[in-house]
């Protein structure tokens, strides 16, 4: 698949850079990073710890200023958050004296929409990720995979086009983790979303992903592209797969590549 950078594309990234001012002098961030997602498409950003993930993602979000170049979602510049996209962090964030119910509706709130009108979706939501029956829970009565069901709940209830997801499964045990994966793949054959995924996980990256990009090392940039030839839908018997294992490798390869440079 191409970059899906051009015209069409439901996010593009036109050679952004960021640059920290810190006392011992700059610190070059990310370095004329560039790429597209097309609508509908899956895309990961996978690298090491420290190359930028996170900070492109922000950008992208509107959250975090670029230094320099442009990243824009369906063909407009990115000034500030933007209602047609939802966000999910690596933690929760969930506030603690709000229901669960009541936190997967908090941006209606802060977006001023009718709150009745949309609390049968988030019900709607809660019972899709089976958490029907916590609606009144508070966030210290739920699990940290439950918690992170509310966050994408949250981030899904106004029906966004474009989803973009920090981490979300990394502070989860790895039996959790595959079945949020499960999880965010069934949710996603339902309510076909553009989502851009941070993930240090490379099987997670293959798991979920029409396509990875690979960056390097700080200052962070795009070192390698690899489609996802898998179809639709996956499971996880998927990783068993000669073909799954051989994309894991080469893409640790590409990682591997971008510490020793």
């Amino acid at each position: 698949m191409p970059d899906a950078g051009g015209i069409g594309a439901a996010i593009a990234a036109e050679r952004i850079a960021k640059r920290y001012a810190t006392a011992s002098g700059a610190v070059e961030a990310l370095s004329s990073i560039s790429f597209g997602c097309a609508p509908g498409e899956f895309v990961s950003l996978l690298g090491p710890s420290g190359c930028g993930k996170s900070t492109l993602l922000m950008i992208i979000a509107g959250l975090e200023p670029a230094t320099a170049g442009t990243a824009s979602v369906r063909g407009e510049p990115v000034t500030a958050p933007r209602t047609d996209v939802g966000v999910v962090f690596q933690d929760p964030t969930l506030l603690p004296w709000r229901s669960t119910l009541d936190n997967v509706l908090l941006p209606i709130e802060m977006m001023r929409l009718d709150r009745a009108r949309y609390r049968d979706r988030a019900v709607a939501l809660l019972e899709e990720v089976g958490l029907g029956a916590f609606l009144a829970k508070r966030p210290h009565e739920l699990s940290g995979g439950m918690r992170q069901r509310v966050a994408i709940c949250r981030a899904l209830v106004h029906d966004p086009d474009i989803l973009l997801m920090d981490e979300p499964f990394s502070a989860l045990d790895a039996i959790t983790r595959d079945q949020m994966n499960a999880l965010l793949l069934d949710l996603l054959t339902r309510h076909a979303k553009t989502v851009l995924f941070v993930t240090h996980s490379i099987r997670e990256a293959v798991m979920l992903s029409d396509r990875v990009l690979v960056m390097g090392r700080r200052p962070g940039r795009i070192v390698a592209t690899e489609a996802v030839p898998f179809p639709r839908p996956r499971a996880q018997e998927l990783e068993d797969d000669p073909g799954f294992v051989a994309l894991v490798r080469r893409l640790r390869r590409a990682i591997e590549g971008t510490q020793d440079a």
